[in-house]
């Protein structure tokens, strides 16, 4: 940064600050906009070294509205990265899922209603790779006894075959060959503007909808005549019951096959079978439907396998941002030196740290760029994601990637710096006093505890840049949630090292004896 840019920097600090002094009120003055006549505010600003490197998240939240089927190669680790999903349906609550038994005309051998025709339909709004390349993916029932539970937490390297039903292991029930270009239903996943969305369709053994129509039957039977808090039988009153009475789910996976990945938005299992319906008076059968939907509100569950990941991780010449690989930077703030010298009490008013984005040195089609990143400390990453928390601009920070300058910039995560630097006084204070037992510490004793609560708390200092996904409230611009991204992007970032830092900008603000006054 040039000197007149940190001149101007320095002067819009010294305007913020003292308009936020000039609102103060102080006992002493009595009066407003006035600091005591023997106190002065300075202002200084220092830049200090950062250093990163990447490292590898092995515990990626997988619980998203979008699922991820498909098998690519990846030019960066000249690996494969697969990826496969489950996925539960859901039940809303008081809706009629099928018309009256007698109206079905659709009947099996016993005189039952049955279906006609099964099929499950994943709907994708994205794809990577060729569009004409062909994939078999195989779909396996899910084990009614061991279901995927809602208060559980899954990863990207959960093993979701373990989910499935006992003797199906290596038998699915459905195969189906799909390309990202849907000829048939749909459209070019390319043709944005496109009303129509591509879809895999598979059908499905016809035992599958059977047994639901059987299930809800019973329900009809077992609660006649009572209302719904007095109902025996729950299995349609609720997405739980039905999870784990009438139908666990599917696991989807690909069995054949390289070169495209899809982004599968919606999935719907179809019940399709004939009916009598009243119309202008004439009673005449026809088709009919009854469809059961995956929502958030259950689980979708994407289960990815990446290979040759180590060759990234260890890269000097840069640091990787790579999903849905988990691949993410790593970086050691310089809080020493933040508070290092005369700056020890200063206070802090603003912390910007830039990092850079290498080009792409390939052509052809790529990977796309993160679009957000989250910063937040090391220790705090998968409680993060676990607990659904949103950034609060004190421990954890958003930003997204400016394409005009190619970085990411973090305009001030002072409030973090500062929490770092008071978590560990804290802490030093506490052992002195709880464990050692002494009251009142020298300067040389506290130097001491410090040293070595810093040797038994090596990630103390430490940040993860994580790319995420980012949902907004549409009228309040409100963020509700922030998720792990599991999209195939990957971003290369300068490197912080000894012989070339990444250069963080600290401003302080300190309140002083001004002098020549009493």
């Amino acid at each position: 940064m040039n000197k007149s840019n940190i001149l101007s920097r320095l002067g819009s600090i010294v305007v913020a600050v003292s308009m936020a002094f000039a609102i103060s009120c102080t006992e002493d003055t009595g009066m407003i906009g006035v600091p005591p006549s023997n106190e002065s505010l300075e202002t200084s600003m220092a830049v200090w070294n950062v250093y990163t490197r990447s490292v590898l998240i092995d515990s990626i939240k997988a619980h998203s509205s979008s699922s991820y089927l498909g098998s690519i190669y990846d030019p960066e680790t000249n690996g494969r990265l697969t990826g496969n999903f489950v996925t539960q349906f859901a039940i809303m609550e008081d809706i009629k899922y099928f018309p009256h038994q007698d109206s079905i005309t659709s009947r099996n051998a016993q005189g039952r209603p049955c279906c006609d025709s099964v099929m499950l339909q994943l709907n994708f709004d994205s794809y990577y790779g060729d569009v004409n390349t062909p994939m078999k993916l195989a779909i396996y029932p899910l084990d009614m006894n061991n279901p995927l539970c809602e208060d559980s937490t899954y990863y990207t390297n959960t093993d979701l075959r373990k989910y499935i039903r006992p003797g199906y292991e290596n038998k699915p029930i459905a195969t189906k060959v799909f390309t990202a270009w849907d000829r048939i239903h749909g459209s070019d996943p390319s043709n944005a503007s496109s009303n129509n969305y591509p879809s895999i369709r598979i059908p499905m053994p016809l035992s599958e909808g059977n047994a639901i129509m059987d299930k809800y039957w019973e329900y009809l039977e077992d609660n006649k005549g009572l209302s719904a808090d007095k109902h025996v039988n729950h299995n349609f009153d609720d997405s739980y019951h039905f999870i784990r009475n009438v139908l666990p789910g599917y696991y989807a996976e690909i069995i054949n096959g390289e070169g495209v990945m899809v982004r599968v938005f919606v999935d719907a299992l179809y019940l399709i079978y004939n009916a009598r319906h009243l119309t202008d008076s004439i009673v005449e059968d026809v088709p009919s439907y009854t469809v059961f939907a995956g929502t958030p509100e259950v689980i979708q569950s994407c289960q990815f396998s990446q290979s040759d990941i180590a060759d990234l991780v260890n890269d000097e010449s840069c640091t990787w941002l790579k999903t849905p690989a988990g691949l993410c930077t790593e970086l050691t703030l310089p809080i020493d030196d933040i508070f290092s010298g005369t700056h020890k009490n200063d206070s802090i008013s603003r912390v910007q740290l830039m990092l850079t984005r290498y080009n792409k040195e390939q052509t052809g089609d790529q990977f796309g760029i993160p679009q957000n990143l989250l910063l937040l400390r090391k220790a705090d990453v998968k409680a993060y994601f676990d607990n659904k928390r949103t950034p609060d601009e004190s421990t954890s920070f958003l930003t997204a990637f400016q394409k005009a300058y190619n970085t990411y910039t973090f305009e001030n995560i002072g409030q973090l710096v500062t929490f770092i630097q008071k978590e560990r006084e804290n802490a030093v204070s506490t052992y002195i006093k709880d464990v050692l037992k002494i009251e009142n510490p020298t300067e040389a004793q506290i130097a001491e505890e410090t040293r070595e609560w810093t040797k038994r708390n090596p990630d103390w200092d430490k940040c993860c840049l994580v790319p995420v996904e980012v949902a907004q409230n549409t009228s309040t611009g409100t963020i509700t949630s922030v998720s792990h991204d599991l999209s195939l992007t990957s971003a290369r970032l300068v490197r912080g090292t000894t012989d070339n830092p990444i250069r963080i900008q600290v401003y302080y603000t300190r309140v002083s004896s001004a002098s020549g006054n009493e």
